[in-house]
């Protein structure tokens, strides 16, 4: 069967993110570069796992099946626990970089909030059965506000910011990025598939996949950006 768009994205995109992981490990862990740098490689190596376990197109490339019979029901539940995942892994990047503690509070109080809707959620709506796409689109509303508040500290700031030696500048835009795709993309793919036109919204679906990919090369440039070059 010939690729299409979203095979191909998917390729792209575990290519960019294993990537990512490695130039994670060579940089982030070196004393130079700030202690919050030391996050990303597990939610990087994390991610890269998760599709290599469930992704159906990986799992045809390498002929597996992990977990037997199971696994359909595993990918539900390995997708749906992955965004509370991320969510905390973004909110406690942006917790250690943002100044303002009423910030902080709201940041705090939104996670609990998340934690008792996804629970809730995942009893009513079976997490082995269905994607809680609620849950993707609350973490958009949760970290992007949290990005743009990071932004106004930034630019406010007495002192000039060298945005191109500023590891934190790069991490926040490339999770911007890709969460501000996360709201138009889910509503498109929905109107498109409860309108008959699955086709449409599985291909257009791979926007996912290559926001993905810009957010990668954008915390690379974060993870490399402080290293000093003779």
């Amino acid at each position: 069967m010939p690729a299409d768009i979203l095979s191909i994205s998917h390729i792209v995109n575990w290519i960019i993110n294993l990537l990512a992981l490695v130039v994670g490990v060579l940089y982030c862990y070196r004393t130079i570069n700030p202690p919050y740098l030391r996050i990303f490689p597990a939610y990087l190596f994390i991610s890269i796992m998760v599709e290599f376990l469930v992704n159906s197109l990986f799992l045809r490339l390498f002929h597996l099946r992990p977990f037997g019979s199971y696994q359909p029901y595993v990918k539900f539940i390995m997708y749906n626990l992955y965004t509370p995942f991320e969510l905390f892994m973004f909110a406690w990047f942006l917790f250690l970089i943002i100044r303002s503690s009423l910030v902080k509070r709201l940041l705090i109080a939104s996670l609990m909030l998340f934690c008792l809707f996804f629970i809730i959620s995942s009893v009513k709506n079976d997490i082995a059965k269905n994607i809680n796409t609620i849950a993707i689109v609350l973490e958009s509303i949760i970290i992007i506000p949290t990005c743009l508040i990071w932004y106004w500290e930034l630019f406010s700031r007495n002192e000039p910011v060298n945005l191109f030696r500023e590891p934190s500048f790069w991490l926040v835009t490339g999770i911007f990025f890709y969460l501000a795709t996360i709201i138009p993309l889910m509503v498109t793919t929905n109107y498109l598939s409860t309108h008959g036109m699955r086709t449409a919204a599985r291909s257009l679906f791979s926007i996912n996949n290559f926001s993905l990919v810009i957010t990668y090369i954008l915390f690379i440039k974060g993870f490399t950006c402080r290293i000093s070059r003779s």
